[in-house]
């Protein structure tokens, strides 16, 4: 059951039930409160018949899809980067129990520091996590409760460009990354693209650049101009 006090400004609610640790969270009004506390109750009768190891941790499926899985992926160390957050701030919540009451209040917490989109992605991780193990490793989950939440809403893309002056300015440095830069505002290519070209992936007859690996997964071939 549900317990709400108020405690200075805020107010302190509590869900209690058995076989569960007790979950808390402070809310400033009432209302909110009570939204939560209904919330976090029917999410805990969803999770009463799920059949997962009560040990078994959040950080010990991403632990485990991050030696098994990630380095399958061209992402690995962002990826492991978002794990290692993720773990850092849900250390100990048991698998059993998540709820999408836990992912809101890891979105609502992360959203104070950083951007929407790097919540977005983190979440995203997670979620791929929970559902590999659905799939894989036998975790007999009725539901993820990361698809269950809303995802914090992404700005638009940028798409500023150059002013005067500022292609001097970037072409001012010397070496190999004069190189890069020129090659990027040449194709606007991206950085980990740039980095991988072969000079086997040229075709200087035909002024063209082969990009085997993108983030797409689907090779293109893209045009040189003269100034390359």
């Amino acid at each position: 059951m549900a317990s709400i006090r108020k405690r200075g400004s805020s107010y302190h609610a509590q869900v209690r039930k058995i076989g569960f640790p007790a979950i808390t969270k402070s809310f400033k009004n009432l209302a909110l409160a009570k939204q939560w506390a209904r919330n976090t109750e029917s999410d805990l009768e969803r999770h009463l018949s799920v059949t997962v190891p009560t040990s078994l941790t959040v950080s010990d499926v991403l632990e485990r899809f991050e030696k098994e899985v990630m380095p399958q992926h061209k992402g690995a160390r962002q990826e492991r980067y978002k794990a290692n957050t993720i773990q850092r701030l849900m250390p100990s919540i048991r698998l059993s129990i998540l709820s999408t009451a836990h992912i809101r209040e890891y979105r609502d917490l992360r959203l104070k520091t950083v951007a929407p989109s790097t919540v977005g992605r983190e979440l995203a991780v997670l979620r791929g996590a929970i559902n590999y193990g659905i799939k894989e490793w036998g975790i007999n989950l009725q539901n993820n409760p990361v698809s269950m939440v809303s995802l914090p809403k992404v700005g638009r893309g940028r798409d500023r460009r150059l002013e005067q002056g500022e292609e001097e300015k970037l072409l001012s440095v010397s070496g190999e990354l004069k190189r890069i830069m020129i090659v990027a505002l040449e194709t606007g290519m991206r950085r980990g693209e740039i980095l991988n070209i072969k000079k086997s992936h040229i075709d200087f007859n035909r002024q063209t650049l082969l990009i085997p690996l993108t983030k797409t997964d689907t090779p293109r071939t893209i045009p040189l101009s003269s100034g390359l």
